[in-house]
């Protein structure tokens, strides 16, 4: 019978055991030896430099930098075939790195039945109620139309000079409006009508000079019944039968047509008043199935309110109404909005292109407002219409749905109808078309001086519902159809308040006012309002006085231009002015260019616009007089010479200004370059009710200018897209125009110009001045390489450009006023600051720099020109054992002012400079040493970070900024006989941060340095050896630092004696490498050694013994030998308890050790409670986000991993690796660690896609950080291969199995425990295929290795055996599977107890062998002791419990104990979906059996 699956070896979830650092005496250094860590948390060796000061013993768990996942071992775990033939599947992943031996249930399939999807009605708009109903009088598609009351038509082709009567009398006697045959003698509601009772409603002219009507017929002419829907009627008038010509026309002349309808599309004027009296045009236009005049006409009383009330209260606006196809039911339109919205376009521009010049108001419901919005915002998109868009003043929005409304009862009535679609945009679920909308129309408002007043509805409308016979009817359930908020939507927020109000009316009733209506006296009011606002406007050209011109290659700035155009609609009822902005930042960031192009943009807005230079007091002089020149004041002021603040020009201009009434334009003032307020430019500020000022200046206290309030704008430097553009301006291009080419290296020079405006302005000019573009650009990018200072400083373009500075000069003046005006040195901080490397500097750096730098000056400063100047001595001065950051805050702050630094927030509050800023400062002063100065810095933070002082997260910040002290820089000349000193500190800190190649480097460099300086026996010497192997150590270059640590531990025992502390130190750095050799005997020989001696020298109490046996204990550990590990740990841990304390940081590392050993003994109850107290003391003693804390966070997560609580371990897991990521980044090695546990944790909750993402990511960075030969590598590569494994992509696993192999056995040798490790991956790689030779030859010699190199009964050699004996079962041999998994039980149980969960293990991998051989009663006997001891140990719903109640179930079933393994694999199935969850593989395993043995 076929045998069960097992488990692929893998990594995961790994423990660290914590370090143990060893203390010496090598003066400035400190070395350490290190306790081995627990397979999933390997320790890494610590021998590294202190620069000054002699450390003390330090122990610490540091996520393992040379282990993320090693493979230790395999596990051995159940395996028992179900009744059907296997499929290759895994089982649930141990928290190590095991060869996992088990079986699954077989995963059946699940019929899946598909429902029909349902119907979806989405919410939309409501527009004027049901559309073509009567309740909107509209027109419906019947052969024979009923005659509601009120109903309207319209008459065109009235000749001018008819009169309402004349034109009554005509259409009462002509024939083709006769009611039908048998109606003319009326009705009860009609009384004795003669005819068809017609009465005309309005006559007036339209926009063709004729005469438009609109008329209502008590009887409806026959041939008006019979008119289709949106069809017209025209009928011929003869004028000639008349005695007396009409309208000019004589006899013998064409016929008059009138054309009748009732549609009323296009525009219908309802009201003109006389042409000396028609001040404004007002246009009506509806909503959604709304009729263009019924919606706008009561339903109580009749009332029109835009013909019959509109006029007599405006009598100087021509009232109009706009028509066009919008019903739903059976509409053939597939009209959109942007479609309907471009025939109102047009009907706006004939309006407005009449030559009249008048305004317009504009007036929407519903849908209409939404049509007004999009025809607006395509009028602005044509330059010809500006003119146009200037004299649409208003807009009155009735329920306008701006960000969408209900539609849901709508979209059945549209159901397959072309028209659905506009409907669907309307809807206030995610419309796609609102919201790119309202994004256009916002730009609108911000272009133009559109006043727009919204009113909403405030009762909820009927909605449309299908009676019993399937007519539509407004009678469904109420709801509210536009909200206020979508109403209001389309006003900026700070306009709400004023220019929205509330009717208590539904959507539909929102226009229909009854005569006398309250509620139409509030839209009058508006009305009145905004015609009132155009009478007083004044239509001729206003002042503009503005001496400068935008420059022809002017490039846009949307975003800012926007910002500046939002801001200046902000209201200040408190300011000196009601509307300004100060445009503030970096000199040449463009912002004169900025205020420039907003005033000419809004020449049509502002009256007056002036203009004043505040550069210095004599260029504001002459400002105001031109300005008072403009406005036509008295010209004799401008004799008399005063102080500015006092001229008397200046206070005249002011005093205009000021007094401005509401009868007045508003005006405009800019103020340019308010660089320099010292002089007192505020007491001459424009101030005035009429006001809107832009002050433009590189000082950040400019927005105190304008007293009350001030909006603020940072101008910064241009986008890569907007720098590129204003090359392309210089070149004569455009973006589509330009070839590839040249875009890319338009880019490159934008970047090296850091995007600054001036910059690259005057880089357009000089290479526009050139050949060929592709040439220019190419030899500017070469001469910029070769000759920056001379092209920065170049001003051969002074007078043909815009403005006479250049990169060199435009920061001159602002340099020069902080010299002049501070008491400090702002500028040498400046300069300073230019020296660092990366573009942004922590305040942090000067704090820790202040506190180092005593150690750094007593090293280094020997002569006069090493000393730091006093000016930047005086930005680091100690007070009380602290920073006093008072004089760094006071000239960091000046820079901030003026816009030469800006302030970087978060965690770490810093400065940044642009790039040209920088290489400006670093020209001054050049020939002082300010990189050896810069260098002193970066040393005094070093020595400060070193050893644990600071919050080590700050190192990654620190790094950018080291200096490469390798180069052969004159600056550094003679100070190179600091090089040990520099090369040991900067060593330790890479070394620190895990970068142990630049490390190596250095420490190198200090190792030979010594030997030259001191001789190769020297203690310094020997410690620098120690360190340099340390380094290798991390690199997993074991048997590099084996050589040196062989040297050193021998030339300690000849120089210093072998009970030497040094000498021990270095013994038990060798121990520790010898451990990550897999020589555990090498290594406990030397433990050993190091522990009596020091018992002896230092006592059994003493630190330096007590991690002595910690290390000891860490061999036995790895020996498997887990007894005697836990006896020397708990005397490690009372002793640190009693003389250190509970809460020492080296107690805490030894409960975690303890507790580590308790993991490995599969006492996790007892491992969880030791775990958890070393995490909450170290939450309270070092905080939540210390590495240490974070180290036990893991290993608490691997025990919950353990116990099944996969979500109590990913909770964890990922704090660990979120905050791992911020505090260290991504690719350091203790975050790659913290994701790599993610990953197992995920792989054991059947999650391998998500492990798969994790898994890849970690080792990319880990090839890329410490290469593809490094043992956190080929680990993270041994995980992936577990994880393709599971997917079943073996090919792909073992193409990674082969690679981890044969690199470690290059790397380790073919005997190492990870070597052995990867074989037996391979070899269950070769299982999964069905290769069994293959995995069998592998397997067989991983055995036979580890029992000549671990020992018979280590448990990795029983784990090989187990897989072993689970390839013999496959191959049918079930009687030397037996035979081996007989030994595996009986020594596990010797070895590691009867309950230890590897015992329990092999126990049911030898009931599975026994199951193979149809001894079902010896297979139930074993697998029942499991069951029940698993559910002691472990607990129920514990996943290896779950596990061994399947197999029990496979082993009745075939036993024919049908009821018994059916209730059983039923408990089974509910527990894994409880507890594993829904789509766990090993729930929908259990199912899928079940249901199949169900049936």
């Amino acid at each position: 019978m076929a045998s069960g699956l097992r488990k692929k070896l893998r990594f995961s979830g790994w423990r660290k055991k914590d370090r143990e650092k060893e203390k010496t005496q090598d003066g400035p250094t400190i070395s350490c030896s290190v306790a081995s860590a627990k397979p999933s948390e390997a320790a890494s060796l610590t021998t590294v430099t202190s620069p000054t000061l002699q450390s003390t013993t330090n122990s610490s768990d540091l996520l393992p930098p040379a282990v993320m996942g090693q493979n230790y071992g395999s596990i051995m775990t159940e395996f028992h075939p179900p009744e059907t033939p296997p499929q290759p599947f895994t089982t649930t992943p141990s928290s190590r790195d095991p060869d996992f031996v088990n079986r699954r249930d077989t995963l059946g399939q699940i019929d899946r039945c598909s429902e029909p999807a349902a119907r979806v009605a989405l919410a939309g708009p409501g527009g004027d109620g049901k559309p073509q109903l009567p309740i909107e009088n509209a027109h419906r598609t019947a052969a024979v139309r009923a005659e509601p009351r009120h109903q309207t038509w319209r008459i065109r082709g009235v000749p001018a000079d008819f009169d309402e009567a004349k034109l009554e009398d005509l259409l009462q006697q002509h024939h083709a409006l006769q009611p039908p045959h048998g109606d003319l003698a009326g009705n009860e509601h009609d009384g004795n009508i003669t005819g068809n009772g017609v009465q005309v409603h309005t006559l007036t002219t339209d926009p063709r000079r004729d005469q438009v009507a609109t008329v209502r017929f008590r009887r409806l002419p026959h041939r008006l019944r019979m008119l289709a829907h949106g069809d017209q009627l025209t009928i011929e008038v003869d004028l000639s039968m008349e005695n007396t010509p009409v309208g000019g026309k004589q006899k013998g002349d064409l016929p008059t047509r009138f054309v009748i309808d009732q549609h009323f599309h296009g525009t219908t004027v309802l009201f003109s008043p006389s042409a000396g009296n028609h001040a404004v045009d007002v246009l009506a236009v509806p909503g959604l199935g709304g009729h263009p005049y019924g919606s706008f006409v009561n339903k109580g009383d009749g009332h029109m309110w835009l013909s019959e009330s509109l006029p007599r209260d405006i009598p100087t606006a021509r009232v109009m109404i706009y028509g066009y196809e919008s019903g739903l039911q059976d509409s053939t339109s597939f009209a959109g909005l942007h479609d309907l919205a471009g025939s109102l376009r047009n009907a706006i521009r004939q309006l407005l292109g009449s030559g009249e010049q008048r305004h317009l108001i504009l007036v929407g419901h519903s849908l209409g407002g939404l049509l007004i919005k999009e025809a607006l915002v395509q009028m602005l998109e044509s330059d010809s219409e500006l003119d146009q868009i200037r004299r649409i003043v208003g807009a009155l929005f009735f329920g306008v749905p701006n960000d969408g409304m209900d539609i849901a009862s709508l979209i059945p009535m549209v159901n397959g109808q072309p028209n659905r679609s506009l409907l669907e945009s309307l809807s206030a679920i995610n419309s796609q078309v609102l919201r790119r909308q309202e994004r256009s129309f916002v730009k609108f408002l911000d272009q133009t001086a559109l006043n727009t007043f919204c009113f909403f509805e405030t009762r909820e409308s009927p909605t449309a519902a299908q009676d019993s016979a399937g007519r539509w009817k407004m009678n469904g359930p109420y709801r509210c159809l536009v909200t206020p908020s979508s109403a209001m939507s389309c006003l900026p927020p700070g306009l709400r308040l004023g220019h929205s109000a509330e009717l208590p009316r539904t959507h539909s009733e929102l226009v229909k006012f009854a005569s006398h209506d309250p509620e139409y006296d509030k839209v009058c009011d508006v009305l009145r309002r905004m015609t009132k606002a155009i009478l007083s406007l004044r239509i001729a050209r206003g002042t503009y006085a503005v001496p400068l011109e935008t420059v022809h290659t002017y490039t846009e700035r949307a975003d800012l231009s926007m910002e500046i155009e939002q801001k200046m609609k902000i209201r200040h009822e408190k300011g000196s002015v009601p509307y300004a902005v100060t445009l503030y930042g970096l000199g040449g960031a463009g912002k004169s260019q900025l205020a420039l192009a907003y005033a000419e943009k809004h020449k049509g807005r502002y009256n007056p616009i002036l203009w004043i230079d505040a550069t210095d007091e004599e260029a504001v002089r002459s400002s105001f007089r031109r300005c008072a020149a403009e406005l036509k004041l008295q010209e004799e002021l401008a004799e008399k010479q005063q102080s500015v603040l006092a001229d008397e020009i200046v206070q005249a201009v002011l005093r205009w200004l000021r007094d401005r009434t509401e009868a007045d334009d508003e005006w405009l003032v800019i103020v340019d370059n308010a660089d320099d307020v010292s002089w007192g430019i505020l007491k001459i500020m424009p101030k005035g009710n009429r006001g809107n000022v832009i002050v433009t200046s590189r000082d950040d206290r400019s927005v105190r200018l304008v007293p009350g309030a001030c909006e603020i704008v940072h101008v910064g430097v241009m986008s890569p897209v907007e720098g590129v553009a204003l090359l392309l301006q210089h070149l004569q291009l455009g973006a589509e125009s330009a070839s590839e080419l040249i875009r890319q290296d338009c880019d490159k020079i934008a970047q090296r110009l850091g995007y600054l405006a001036l910059a690259i302005d005057l880089a357009g000019a000089y290479i526009g001045n050139g050949s060929a573009p592709e040439h220019a650009l190419s030899q500017y990018l070469a001469d910029y390489d070769r000759h920056r200072d001379e092209l920065l400083q170049m001003d051969g373009f002074q007078g043909l450009l815009p403005t006479q500075k250049t990169v060199w000069t435009v920061w001159d003046t602002t340099l020069e006023k902080i010299r002049r005006d501070s008491r400090l040195q702002p500028e040498l901080l400046l300069t300073f600051l230019a020296q660092f490397k990366g573009s942004i500097v922590e305040d942090e750096l000067f704090r820790l720099a202040c506190l180092g730098m005593a150690a750094v000056v007593a090293e280094l400063d020997g002569e006069a020109d090493e000393v730091m100047p006093a000016g930047l001595t005086q930005l680091l001065p100690l007070y009380k054992s602290e920073w006093d950051s008072f004089r760094y805050r006071q000239s960091r702050d000046v820079l901030v002012r003026y816009s030469l630094l800006q302030r970087v927030e978060g965690q770490w509050p810093a400065v940044t400079m642009h790039s040209l800023v920088q290489w400006r400062a670093m020209q001054n002063e050049a020939d002082r040493p300010w990189r050896w100065w810069h260098l002193k810095f970066i040393l005094a933070v070093c020595c400060q970070m070193i050893g644990g002082k600071e919050q080590p997260e700050f190192r990654r910040h620190l790094m950018v900024h080291i200096p490469d002290i390798s180069e052969n820089d004159a600056e550094y000349g003679d100070r190179r006989r600091h090089e040990d000193f520099m090369g040991s500190t900067l060593s330790r800190v890479y070394y620190d941060e895990g970068q142990w190649e630049k490390a190596e480097e250095l420490a190198v460099q200090v190792m030979e340095t010594r030997k030259t300086k001191l001789g190769a026996d020297h203690p310094d010497t020997l410690t620098s050896m120690a360190n340099l192997a340390s380094t290798f150590w991390n690199q997993g270059r074991w048997s590099d630092a084996e050589e040196l640590e062989v040297q050193v531990m021998e030339t300690r025992k000849t120089k210093l004696g072998a009970d030497h502390p040094d000498t021990l130190t270095s013994m038990a750095n060798l121990a520790s490498t010898y451990r990550n050799q897999g020589r555990w005997s090498d290594a406990e020989e030397l433990d050993v050694q190091v522990m009596e001696t020091r018992k002896t020298k230092l006592g059994a109490d003493h630190p330096d013994t007590l991690t002595s046996m910690a290390n000891l204990a860490s061999t036995f550990w790895n020996q498997g030998r887990w007894s005697d590990a836990e006896e020397l740990e708990v005397q490690v841990m009372e002793t640190r308890k009693t003389k250190l304390g509970a809460d020492h940081p080296d107690t805490l590392t030894s409960m975690a050790n303890l507790a580590s050993t308790f993991w490995n003994q599969g006492r996790w109850s007892d491992a969880e409670e030791l775990d958890v107290q070393v995490m909450e003391t170290r939450k309270t003693k070092l905080g939540a986000d210390h590495p240490d804390t974070l180290t036990s966070m893991a290993n608490l997560a691997s025990t919950y991993r353990n116990q099944g609580r996969w979500s109590d371990a990913e909770e964890l897991d990922v704090q660990v690796m979120e905050t791992s990521k911020t505090k260290l980044g991504a690719d350091h090695p203790d975050t790659l660690t913290s994701m790599a546990n993610l990953a197992s944790t995920f792989w054991n909750q059947g999650r391998w896609l998500d492990a798969e993402e994790l898994e890849v990511q970690v080792m990319e960075t880990s090839k890329t950080k410490l290469g593809a030969n490094h043992p956190d590598t080929l680990t993270s590569m041994a995980n992936l291969a577990s994880t393709f494994w599971n997917q079943g992509r073996w090919s792909d696993a073992e193409e990674l199995d082969v690679q981890v192999m044969e690199t470690r056995k290059t790397k380790l040798g073919a005997n190492h425990p990870d070597t052995l490790t990867s074989m037996a991956n391979l070899a269950s790689t070769f299982w999964n295929q069905g290769r069994w030779s293959d995995a069998e030859e592998l397997e067989v010699q991983v055995m036979e290795t580890s029992k000549t190199k671990l020992g018979a009964d280590h448990p990795d050699t029983l784990t090989s055996m187990a897989n072993l004996a689970s390839t013999y079962r496959n191959q049918g041999r079930w009687s030397d599977a037996e035979e081996l998994d007989v030994q595996v039980m009986e020594t596990s149980k010797t070895k590691l107890g009867a309950d230890h969960p590897d015992t329990l293990t092999s126990m049911a991998n030898l009931a599975s062998t026994f199951w193979n051989q149809g001894r079902w009663s010896d297979a139930e006997e074993l697998e029942v002791q499991v069951m029940e001891t698993r559910k002691t140990k472990l607990g129920a719903d514990h996943p290896d419990t779950l596990m061994s109640m399947a197999n029990l179930a496979f082993t009745w079933k075939d036993q024919g104990r049908h009821s018994d393994a059916l209730a059983l694999l039923e408990d089974c199935a509910q527990a894994r979906r409880r507890v594993l969850g829904e789509e766990h593989p090993y729930t929908l395993s259990s199912l899928a059996t079940l249901a199949r043995w169900s049936s």
